[in-house]
C-alpha cells in the first residue's frame, strides 16, 4: 500500500480510488467505485502515525463498530473496515449532494427546507445517541447531503 499522500488511480481492496474529495487532519476521503456491486463509495484514509497508536485504533475500531450497528434513513451506512501497515480504511455510501456548508455557500435554505432538514438530523442523532453514539464533532461541514438536499449525516 502507499502512504495517504495521494491514492488516486490505486487499487485499495475491491476499491478504485478515483478521486480525492476531502483531507483533513487524520488523513483523506476518497470517491471510490466498487466495481464487483456496481456502486460509488467514500473511503476514508487514515494517515499511518495515526493508524499505528493502539490507543487511537483501540477509540477508533470501537467507534466504527458502534457506526456499523446504526441503521437510520439519515445515517451514512459503513460498508468496509480495515487496517494495514499503510493506515486504517473506512468505506461508507458516497453522496453526491455535498455538505451542508458546502450548500449554504450557495445561499441560505428556505424555512420549511430548514425545518425539515433539522428534523431530519435530530432523528439520526436520537438513533445514534439510543445506541450510546457520540457524535463530537457536529457542524455544516459534517452534514452529508444526498441529490435531493436530505441529509445522510452526520458523517
Amino acid at each position: 500500500m502507499l502512504a495517504p499522500t495521494d491514492l488516486t488511480g490505486q487499487v485499495l481492496k475491491s476499491y478504485h480510488i478515483r478521486e480525492r474529495i476531502g483531507r483533513g487532519g487524520f488523513g483523506s476521503i476518497y470517491r471510490a467505485e466498487q466495481p464487483a456491486v456496481g456502486r460509488e463509495v467514500a473511503v476514508k484514509v487514515i494517515l499511518p502515525e495515526y493508524a499505528n497508536q493502539p490507543a487511537f485504533i483501540r477509540r477508533f475500531e470501537a467507534e466504527a463498530q458502534l457506526v456499523a450497528r446504526l441503521e437510520h434513513p439519515f445515517i451514512v451506512p459503513l460498508y468496509d473496515y480495515w487496517r494495514d501497515p499503510s493506515g486504517a480504511y473506512l468505506v461508507m455510501r458516497y453522496l453526491r449532494g455535498g455538505s451542508l456548508q458546502q450548500s449554504l455557500t450557495i445561499g441560505p435554505w428556505s424555512l420549511p427546507d430548514a425545518a425539515r432538514l433539522l428534523d431530519q438530523i435530530s432523528a439520526a442523532l436520537m438513533t445514534a445517541h439510543r445506541s450510546r453514539v457520540v457524535h463530537r464533532d457536529l457542524k455544516p461541514e459534517n452534514i452529508l447531503l444526498d441529490r435531493r438536499r436530505c441529509p445522510r449525516g452526520p458523517a
